[in-house]
């Protein structure tokens, strides 16, 4: 070789050193800040919330902190802590700016250029280079728990809204992650609940044992009982009828539900389905005349929180390469329901929202569209590191090997504010009733609540934690 020629290598050499630095420092600052471990961040607001001091736990998300990528989630997890403090019309707001733009990001039919280089960095790097748009069952959920805050509002114009909305999501939603899993299926190329199963054999049983209990996300049995509520306060029982008995599809264990569908066809003299509900579940008798209709909404414990999962990938050259995915873990709590109690009388709460079971289901559903997305991922950036080893050699390889590594990690990210269940409970008491007591099962908490004279319905929001509970009222 020349002088000349071994100058110009040296010079090329010296350059690309050079450029794999600033492309290794580059990735390790998106390593630090841009892929930052939400599970982690939010970890001094759970135990904030477990405390029940909710106002401490809105401190971890600042209204500054609503921007970028994560806007949608932070203003969800702003949304429901507001709720908690009896905050409803700010949280409303929170709710409603985050549910905009979640349609910003789904309705862009034109591609940007920012929208472009989002979508080719997730296949290239991972799913947190995209802003967070919620999982599903977080989009429904979102209008039933804002139909919640219009309620504790007085504003049932604007519950029924959020219903509707709910409903629309649900059949939306359904549709597009069908058309998701079946590209998903046909370009997978490998068995992910295989690799599941061998990479976390205890987190794989975990998530299908949560799971079993909830037969899809796109039916909401809370939704269905809030609207149901709703139309009863309308004087509509015809409407809310129908919505109990979508209410009791998404949960047939629903004590209060089936109580409600034995009334309301009493009430409506459907004879038939009175006969057909009570051989289901017994008889109830707990109407009274002149009674007062008590609705109890019961939160208790923290939502699920994700963790990442190294799942080997087998390559088309051979050997493996290790994968990041999230799984969720549970988070224990030893508050199993709550109870109304109220002149010799008690009612326990029933679940009609099991975040973890949601969760889990939600998951399952979509891990074949995210194990597809990884191995097109894992490929793309096996040939980038095989190619920078053919051009540059040893600083190529090192290059492309660490800049993988540092990206490869799972996205986090999720509503980790919500509430572990959400039960309800619905008593009619004597009008002469002065108050009822809100206990947790197992435990000494409770709270006494006043009922107002002349009140003909009363909702009672309770948030339960491990501290205590929080307990809000709203009368019609």
């Amino acid at each position: 070789m020349r002088p000349s020629e071994t100058k110009r290598y040296d010079m090329r050499f010296h350059y690309t050193r050079c450029a794999l630095c600033i492309f290794m420092v580059f990735f390790f600052i998106t390593g630090c800040a841009a892929l930052s471990n939400y599970s982690r961040i939010t970890q001094q607001s759970r135990i904030s919330i477990s405390k029940g001091d909710f106002e401490k736990a809105l401190t971890v998300f600042p209204e500054s902190s609503a921007k970028g990528g994560n806007e949608v989630l932070i203003r969800m997890e702003r949304g429901v802590l507001l709720q908690a403090t009896g905050d409803y019309e700010n949280s409303s707001q929170e709710f409603e700016q985050a549910k905009k733009r979640i349609r910003y990001f789904e309705d862009k039919a034109v591609i940007s250029a920012t929208r472009t280089t989002s979508q080719a960095g997730s296949l290239i790097i991972n799913e947190q280079v995209r802003p967070y748009e919620g999982e599903d069952f977080e989009k429904i959920l979102l209008h039933g728990l804002d139909a919640v805050n219009y309620l504790m509002l007085g504003d049932l114009e604007g519950a029924r809204v959020e219903i509707r909305n709910a409903y629309t999501r649900q059949k939306e939603l359904y549709e597009k992650h069908a058309k998701e899993l079946e590209e998903a299926k046909r370009k997978r190329g490998t068995d992910w609940e295989r690799s599941f199963q061998n990479a976390d054999p205890g987190g794989y049983d975990r998530l299908k044992s949560e799971a079993q209990s909830v037969s899809s996300i796109y039916q909401n049995a809370f939704a269905y009982y809030i609207s149901a509520l709703v139309y009863e306060l309308n004087n509509e029982p015809d409407e809310a009828y129908i919505d109990l008995k979508k209410a009791i599809e998404a949960a047939p264990q629903s004590r209060s539900i089936q109580k409600d569908l034995i009334r309301l066809s009493k009430e409506l003299n459907f004879r038939e389905d009175t006969q057909m509900w009570e051989s289901r579940y017994g008889k109830d008798e707990s109407t009274q005349p002149d009674a007062v209709d008590v609705f109890v909404i019961f939160e208790l414990g923290l939502a699920p929180y994700k963790e990442a999962m190294g799942i080997p990938i087998p390559l088309s050259e051979g050997g493996f390469v290790s994968a990041s995915m999230p799984v969720y873990r549970f988070t224990p709590t030893s508050i199993m329901s709550g109870s109304i109690l109220y002149d010799g009388h008690s009612e326990e709460t029933s679940v009609v929202s099991d975040t973890d079971a949601i969760a889990a289901r939600n998951l399952l559903d979509k891990f074949p569209i995210l194990f597809a997305k990884q191995i097109v991922r894992t490929y793309l950036k096996a040939r980038a590191t095989n190619k920078l080893s053919r051009e540059y050699g040893a600083w190529g390889a090192i290059g492309g090997t660490l800049a993988s590594i540092i990206t490869e990690q799972a996205d986090l990210r999720t509503w980790s504010s919500l509430p572990k269940e959400i039960q309800v409970a619905r008593v009619f008491v004597p009008g002469i009733t002065k108050n009822i007591t809100i206990r947790s099962i197992p435990g000494a908490d409770k709270e006494i609540v006043d009922i107002p004279e002349g009140a003909r319905h009363l909702i009672v929001l309770c948030r339960a934690t491990d501290a205590g509970l929080s307990v809000q009222t709203r009368v019609y």
